[in-house]
């Protein structure tokens, strides 16, 4: 049924029988192609027959479909033109692993941060009123998005508008961790039955086109809250003036289209309530959904993975590891994470001490504020969260944290550039961001046994907020000291790890290594080449650095972040600030999203690849060594 399709509206013309046959091959294609490739199965694998069913209901060359975050559209890239490149997903120059407006037409608003589908989809509504125009504007929101209160205040502006708005909360009981919350339990006991539901459909429509006397529409109104209150222990999306409807099987075809149709043409906001099991048709997807949220290649029969593993250990299971040391040590540290507790190592640890590991949701700025809280009665909070979502609560960073100097710790996985997730997911923004907030001190280990070091830093630091961040991938430099017998690092204090008199190399974190790798490359040009691992981006080691650039011709920064801000302008600043005059070589991110490609791919277009360095460092030498081979004696 898949390979019949030239256009999506094709899928209009099936039978219900056939939609069924599509939704299977949707699932076969999607299992074919991520075992091999990796990417977001357990999300999409659920939202196959509700994909299905809204293309068979809906007009997807003029109305809307909005996705929240995109994790779950994979069916829908197949039913939009895309099947035939699905095998490109996540590569260079392929398909994203989200949705993007630069990739379809069909794709009208890209995300890869969650809660943000209401919001936009009711900026749609509202711009169609504006011009005059005539289509159906759908929001997806998976359940966990609902925790994040960006989703609530457009709820909350949606029942203000009264637009004609459809939301489909896709019910799952879990964004990548399971849901949280007194708010998730309240929606997950809202259940009605498809009569009830269908009778108040009828009778909003008579309201809403006139059709009842003013009194009997004002009776039925009433009754229509009772009833509300009475089968879903609450009215919580009625309140919002939202128009109800659910529960629905996700998975039972026949009634989704049903559903579909009957609140296709209700006017006003209108939230239908379908649930889906995450990982659907896929046994170890259904057992272990978490796991299977974002993979790596996979048997496709045991699920298994199949890549050949990395060397080392993880840094997420490093910082885990010392971190469990240190809950164990002190009753005062507590980890504290945004709904993505397993996947920044702090799931295990919760394990033993559940009183102090908390998943606050999908609500970053309220982690930080809990934890600034915290705080203030003597509490040693850990906010544990990938980088790129960090960014979403950097006004509750600079307001409740560093304004109030509170001793708060950031630690952000994920760090610097990931790969295939692409731009909405690259940790390259932090140390510019954290850079500019007054308060703020930042570390960047080299490795994971560095590392290790500076989470006893962090534990042991209380003079105010500090963040260390790192990244993606495995480190094969680690120890597993206890924290008594860890090298101490002193606070603010980078390293030399080799002298030179030509070029001085600055780096941190990832890019300490890579620094070491391009003066090996100078030194076989005969270039003397100094590396400094800094280690501390703010504060800067101001007398190590002064020191070392006073014995060099050319001075280079090396950071896997955005040039703009960050690093290397750090170290300009000082330079500046000393009244030092040296050329200067910043290697950093350039300003310009850089799309989903492997991370070697991303490094090497960003020009921060060995090769691409020594090379730029080699151009810029050579007329500041020209001098030196053309003197004459006398």
């Amino acid at each position: 049924m898949l390979d019949q399709i030239n256009q999506s509206n094709d899928v209009q013309n099936f039978s219900i029988t056939q939609l069924e046959e599509l939704a299977a091959d949707c699932r076969k294609r999607i299992l074919e192609v991520i075992s091999q490739t990796g990417g977001h199965l357990a999300s999409s694998l659920g939202a196959v027959e509700l994909i299905v069913s809204l293309a068979k209901v809906f007009d997807l060359e003029r109305d809307k479909i909005v996705w929240d975050v995109g994790h779950q559209t994979y069916a829908y890239k197949l039913l939009t033109g895309r099947n035939d490149r699905f095998e490109q997903i996540g590569c260079k120059d392929g398909l994203s692993k989200f949705l993007s407006r630069f990739e379809s037409p069909y794709d009208h608003f890209g995300a890869g941060h969650a809660s943000t589908s209401i919001s936009a989809s009711l900026g749609i509504s509202k711009a169609r009123t504006l011009n005059g125009d005539d289509f159906k504007t759908i929001a997806v929101i998976g359940d966990g998005a609902m925790t994040g209160g960006l989703a609530y205040e457009a709820l909350n502006h949606t029942g203000d508008l009264d637009e004609n708005l459809i939301v489909i909360l896709n019910d799952n009981e879990m964004s990548i961790d399971a849901n949280v919350g007194a708010l998730s339990r309240t929606v997950l006991n809202i259940s009605s039955s498809k009569s009830f539901n269908r009778v108040r459909a009828e009778i909003i429509r008579q309201i809403r086109e006139h059709k009842l006397p003013l009194a009997i529409s004002k009776t039925m109104d009433r009754v229509n809250d009772s009833l509300m209150a009475f089968f879903t222990k609450g009215i919580w999306f009625e309140k919002f003036n939202f128009r109800y409807f659910g529960k629905v099987d996700g998975h039972d075809i026949k009634d989704l289209v049903s559903f579909l149709k009957l609140v296709k043409d209700i006017r006003g906001p209108i939230l239908l309530h379908v649930v889906t099991k995450k990982g659907k048709g896929f046994q170890p997807a259904e057992f272990n959904p978490a796991i299977f949220h974002g993979v790596g290649p996979f048997n496709q029969k045991t699920g298994e993975p199949t890549k050949e593993k990395q060397k080392g250990k993880s840094y997420t299971s490093i910082w885990s590891d010392a971190f469990a040391q240190i809950v164990e040590s002190d009753e005062k540290v507590v980890g504290i994470s945004a709904a993505m507790s397993a996947n920044t190592g702090l799931a295990k640890i919760r394990q033993n001490h559940p009183e102090r590991i908390f998943d606050v949701g999908i609500a970053e700025g309220h982690a930080v504020t809990f934890a600034g809280g915290m705080s203030t009665e003597g509490i040693k909070p850990f906010v544990v969260i990938y980088s790129t979502f960090l960014q979403r609560a950097f006004d509750h960073i600079v307001h409740d944290i560093c304004r109030q100097n509170l001793p708060v710790r950031f630690i952000l996985d994920r760090g610097g550039f990931v790969g295939g997730d692409g731009a909405t997911h690259h940790g390259i923004l932090d140390l510019s961001y954290l850079r500019m907030i007054p308060n703020m001190s930042i570390m960047v280990p080299k490795n994971g046994a560095e590392m290790q070091a500076m989470i006893n830093l962090a534990h042991q630091y209380d003079k105010g907020p500090i963040a260390m961040r790192f990244p993606r991938g495995n480190s094969c430099e680690y120890s597993n000291l206890s924290q008594d017998t860890l090298p101490e690092i002193p606070f603010g204090k980078g390293e030399t790890l080799r002298s030179g008199n030509d070029i001085l190399l600055l780096a941190v974190g990832a890019m300490v290594d890579e620094a070491l790798k391009v003066a090996e490359n100078l030194e076989k040009d005969g270039i003397s080449v100094g590396v400094i691992n800094a280690r501390f981006v703010k504060p800067l080691d101001r007398d190590l650095i002064l020191s070392a650039v006073s014995s060099v011709k050319l001075v280079a920064t090396m950071e896997e972040n955005v040039r703009i801000g960050g690093f290397g302008s750090g170290v300009l600043e000082l330079l500046a600030e000393s009244g030092v005059l040296k050329p200067f070589v910043p290697f950093g991110a350039p300003d310009q999203f850089i799309k989903f490609a492997s991370r070697d791919e991303q490094m090497k277009e960003a020009g921060l690849d060995v090769p691409s360095m020594t090379a730029k460092l080699q151009q810029t030498w050579a007329p500041i060594a020209a001098p030196k081979k053309n003197q004459v004696a006398v």
